[in-house]
């Protein structure tokens, strides 16, 4: 009898494998079919964001600002193609007047002299005059991460080349800069400094960068229906400009290692930029979340 009572045991377990094998193996499929359904459904969208925003509107009104003498500030060679070179592209197409205002020299390797050189190269194929760059070598803003940059000198700098130029749009890092590099979000701190201290000209318009979550950020052109509409100021890349902001990042030879070449490959950054007008109530803002 407990041999009976046994098989019939072992039965039962055998049977109930069998059915949680076939349930499990059940969802699986269901899983990666609505998956599938989910991701090609998306790529459509994408298709559709593309053909009709990124390729048939005409140049002058795509994700216009409306500027004619812009400020970009950036805080190391290299910065300008890997994070704002569909921006530089757009409006300089658009017949804005660019400047680009850069406030290190990209010492961190020592390789300062040789990381100026590739900045002017690839300026010059984003379409920035060599007379619009202004790079900055001061001790006090070495590149380095562990370098806590002065505000207030920055601050300084940008009033006065914003005085200077005549520029009426500023362009530069949001408080996350990005990808996190302390010297990027130093910048953006100096323009609050700004707007706290009443030294921004009121003529001057002010925009920053979204910083956005790691899998967007390297989503690439996937990226354009999310920031269709999350972002109400962007500039987008066709595929064959992109390529002009490929061949800008490669003037960086200096800095083109493995890693580079993934970024340049996979990056919103260099086919999406997305941009957030800012004044004296969202600086306040700002830095209400950081106390």
């Amino acid at each position: 009898m407990s041999f009976i009572d046994s098989s019939f045991n072992v039965e039962i377990v055998y049977n109930f494998y069998l059915k949680f094998i076939a349930e499990t193996l059940l969802y699986l499929r269901n899983f990666i079919l609505y998956i599938s359904l989910w991701i090609a459904g998306y790529l459509c969208v994408c298709c559709v964001v593309y053909r009709r925003y990124a390729r048939k509107l005409p140049t002058r009104i795509r994700g216009a600002l409306g500027a004619k003498r812009v400020l970009l500030v950036i805080a190391h060679p290299d910065d300008e193609c890997m994070f704002f070179g569909p921006t530089i592209f757009r409006l300089c197409e658009q017949g804005a007047e660019v400047y680009i205002l850069c406030l290190s020299n990209g010492n961190y390797e020592g390789k300062g002299n040789i990381r100026e050189e590739e900045l002017w190269n690839a300026c010059r194929v984003l379409g920035v005059p060599e007379g619009n760059i202004y790079l900055i070598n001061d001790t006090r803003m070495k590149d380095d991460p562990k370098v806590q940059w002065p505000v207030q000198v920055i601050a300084k700098l940008i009033h006065h080349h914003v005085e200077a130029l005549e520029v009426d749009t500023l362009v530069t890092f949001d408080r996350g800069g990005i990808s996190s590099h302390p010297n990027h979000s130093a910048v953006f701190y100096a323009v609050a400094y700004m707007f706290v201290e009443k030294n921004m000209p009121k003529r001057c318009t002010v925009y920053t960068m979204d910083s956005v979550n790691i899998l967007r950020k390297y989503m690439g052109f996937l990226d354009l229906p999310l920031s269709f509409v999350l972002s109400s100021k962007r500039y987008f890349l066709r595929w064959t400009e992109s390529r002009r902001v490929t061949r800008a990042m490669k003037q960086h030879r200096s800095q083109m290692v493995w890693f580079r070449y993934l970024y340049v490959i996979f990056s919103r950054y260099m086919v999406i930029n997305t941009l957030r007008k800012i004044n004296l109530a969202d600086i306040e803002l700002e830095l209400e979340v950081d106390d």
